[in-house]
């Protein structure tokens, strides 16, 4: 069909009826069928993104509804949104492109991977499935390497021996991390055991290890201790009150560098 005969709701419809049976679409492919400029392309995509139909990415655009398949419950990603989103904008700042990065479990994680859609030639490992999911539907520029396991009960991340052997095989630049509480005197502390094996697995076979936390963590104690401020190179937070980080960092021998995101 030439671009005389086609009308902005041929081309829609022509792009969802693809996107019900592929995971995206480039702007070629419209480009190719219809024989428009991919300016033409593009306003289609931005139509039908603000009728909540697709999300547009890097060189054209993923089904909405594949994207939403799999997420945290509302409760959790709800929870904080802002200080993690910042927290996850000044983490995607320390990714490079060709990067192999290691993406934790849980929200903020989450929120930080959602920053890389413009990183070329990453490779992203993790133990969540929302991150895989994500990732492959949404980071064109990303592989991803989903670590084995035993899908942990009403939760979407794998856990159990094979993860930990799997992860033991490999090593990366950058491990990002989160924990559920962070105290002066008892480090970084999260409330499953299995959690404590794999994120020092993580820390151990990465170059690099960054901790992110919201400051609601500051002063939280969980049950079980993985690491102290000596194992990171990087933490980030929304903010800092009275200084508490800034106290333990003046305390650590290692000194990492603190980023309170804006």
């Amino acid at each position: 069909m030439s671009s005389e005969e086609s009308s902005p709701a041929d081309r829609q419809s022509f792009i969802l009826e693809w996107l019900d049976s592929n995971p995206s679409i480039a702007v070629s492919d419209v480009q190719k069928r219809f024989g428009v400029s991919d300016v033409t392309v593009r306003h289609d995509l931005i139509a039908l993104e603000s009728a909540g139909k697709v999300r547009r990415v890097r060189g054209g655009a993923v089904s909405l509804a594949r994207t939403m398949l799999m997420s945290y419950p509302e409760e959790r990603i709800n929870f904080n949104v802002a200080a993690k989103d910042r927290i996850a904008h000044a983490a995607a700042g320390l990714v490079e492109d060709g990067d192999v990065i290691i993406a934790d479990i849980g929200t903020t994680a989450y929120q930080f991977v959602r920053q890389l859609e413009d990183k070329k030639g990453i490779t992203i490992i993790t133990g969540d499935l929302s991150i895989a999911h994500f990732a492959s539907f949404n980071l064109p520029g990303a592989e991803v390497m989903l670590l084995g396991g035993k899908v942990r009960k009403e939760h979407l991340y794998l856990a159990g021996a094979m993860t930990l052997d799997a992860m033991s095989k490999l090593y990366a630049d950058k491990a990002f991390l989160s924990c559920d509480g962070f105290h002066h005197d008892h480090g970084f502390t999260v409330e499953h055991d299995f959690s404590t094996t794999i994120k020092r697995a993580y820390i151990a076979n990465s170059r690099q290890s960054v901790m992110m936390l919201d400051s609601s963590k500051l002063g939280r104690t969980s049950f079980y201790r993985f690491s102290t401020m000596d194992d990171f190179d990087y933490v980030i937070t929304d903010e800092d009150p009275e200084g508490y980080l800034v106290k333990s960092v003046d305390r650590s021998k290692h000194a990492p560098q603190l980023v309170i995101a804006s």
